[in-house]
């Protein structure tokens, strides 16, 4: 029996459901059914799961119970997990304006004259204050530094650092142990991408926050009768606790703090970081050639399509910011990038939504590419530049989203391949960051779940074109409105003759 089987057969019992009738419903006839709900075939399409769910007069929760039920069979529990855990993350990827900042007046201790050169902690409650207290009072010296040995599993740990006004000026150094294989926590998530989501909010508000990762099996190096694993310390204190966060031990006394310190370097030459980290500014767009698409199928997903390899040089020449410091030098290390993605589109599967192309269509914006950099591209230019996506999307290497993916976060761009990836994105600060993966296993995650999804994700091509051709006739519309400054009829009543 699968665990498909299992909930058809529970639901068949409850509902009272006739086996007879439900087959003729389905198309079947009565032995196939059987072996369905015995667990020697699966359903042949998710449509008969759909009818299987209607003549059962599923509820919402019952159906969605169904369907993750017959997804596992078919798959996998691990397969869909990863994949669901992963999926999750992707939407609910945070936008820069989801973040926000902490009271000034939080300094940490008030009196440090009268902290004790140990104390023993011995609620959750304690460690919790005694945490946030050391960090807000390095981070009130100017010049601070903190060190963490702990999982990012704290969600009220990162949560507070990604909340405070810690500036760039705390450097906090961090290391933790990634799982040495694809293991699920009680939530059925993969633990390495729960890590990933808990520490992300420091990326996004641009601390000085750099993590560092070495493999190991996560319950026996943390969880099994080791007594204070945890540590975190600053240029004062060090507080070392316990995995499931109830006890600890608070230190002051300067030599302890130094031994602290000792162990965290020796720690640390046996580490990797996790993330290579760069800001596209004017005196970094060297680093673009790390951003090439060099390998063959590279998978992009972002809101609004990947515009970069339709924008020509004449293009790119009128609508970089004149502004824009050493500009003469810059163009040509801008133009030979977009030129490197016009080479590789036969390789490249971009992922989008109707939301970013029509984000763009009446904006001219793209995030992709700083706002500092360039002013909005200019009717005619989008026009241009649409009609260069067409072929792409008629051929299938653009493909337009269906829900839930939809719903992509504006914020998030995600492009992988086999041998490197990076998530790209706006900070708090407004500046365009890329967090470059150095670590093999989030990568790989990343890419089979974009590799995985099936045609039901998608628009047809055929319904993608249609798509684009509406948003270049409504922005055709729109420039014939302004320029003869006269009322037309609506874009679907403009005859090609018109246009």
């Amino acid at each position: 029996m699968s665990e498909f089987s299992n909930i058809l057969s529970q639901f068949i019992h409850e509902k009272n459901i006739k086996v007879y009738p439900l087959s003729k419903y389905c198309d079947f006839d009565r032995a196939t059914m059987y072996k369905i709900i015995n667990g020697k075939r699966n359903p042949p399409s998710r449509d008969i799961i759909e009818k299987m769910s209607d003549f059962m007069r599923l509820t919402p929760t019952e159906d969605e119970q169904f369907k993750e039920a017959y997804e596992i069979s078919r798959i996998g529990a691990n397969n869909y997990y990863r994949r669901k855990s992963t999926e999750n993350f992707l939407m609910h990827f945070p936008d820069k304006f989801s973040i926000h900042t902490g009271s000034a007046a939080d300094s940490g201790f008030k009196n440090e004259s009268r902290t004790p050169a140990c104390a023993s902690i011995q609620t959750q409650v304690e460690l919790n204050y005694a945490l946030r207290n050391i960090l807000l009072t390095e981070s009130g010296k100017g010049e601070g530094k903190a060190a963490l040995f702990m999982q990012p599993d704290h969600e009220g740990l990162f949560s507070l650092l990604s909340s405070l006004n810690l500036g760039y000026t705390l450097e906090i150094r961090h290391i933790f142990c990634l799982s040495n294989s694809e293991i699920l926590n009680k939530d059925h998530e993969l633990y390495n991408l729960e890590y990933f989501n808990n520490i992300f909010p420091l990326y996004l508000r641009n601390l000085n926050y750099q993590a560092s990762y070495f493999y190991d099996s996560i319950h026996s190096h943390f969880f099994n009768l080791n007594v204070l694993p945890y540590f975190i310390v600053t240029s004062r204190y060090a507080v070392s606790f316990s995995s499931d966060y109830q006890y600890g031990i608070f230190y002051s006394d300067p030599n302890i703090v130094a031994q602290f310190w000792k162990i965290f370097y020796s720690f640390q030459t046996k580490c990797t970081p996790l993330f290579q980290i760069f800001h596209m500014l004017p005196n970094n767009l060297h680093m673009l050639q790390n951003i090439s698409l060099n390998a063959a199928d590279s998978y992009l997903l972002q809101p609004e399509a990947c515009f970069t390899p339709f924008i020509t040089d004449r293009i790119l020449e009128h609508a970089l910011s004149p502004m824009l410091p050493d500009r003469n030098r810059l163009l040509p290390l801008i133009g030979a990038f977009f030129n490197k993605n016009t080479e590789n589109l036969a390789s490249m599967h971009v992922y989008f939504t109707k939301t970013g192309i029509q984000r763009f269509t009446q904006t001219g914006l793209l995030k992709e590419i700083p706002s500092d950099f360039y002013r909005p591209f200019l009717p005619t230019e989008r026009l241009q530049m649409l009609q260069k996506l067409l072929p792409c999307c008629s051929q299938g290497t653009y493909r337009m989203l269906k829900q839930p993916l939809d719903q992509l976060p504006i914020n998030l761009h995600l492009c992988v391949n086999e041998t490197m990836g990076y998530f790209s994105f706006d900070n708090a600060e407004n500046q365009t960051t890329y967090l470059m993966f150095n670590e093999t296993g989030l990568l790989s995650v990343f890419l089979d779940y974009l590799q995985s999804l099936e045609d039901t994700c998608f628009y047809t091509p055929e319904e993608t074109v249609d798509f684009i051709k509406c948003e270049i006739r409504t922005l055709q519309y729109r420039q014939l409105c302004s320029k003869k400054e006269a009322v037309l009829p609506p874009p679907s009543k403009i005859s090609k003759r018109t246009l």
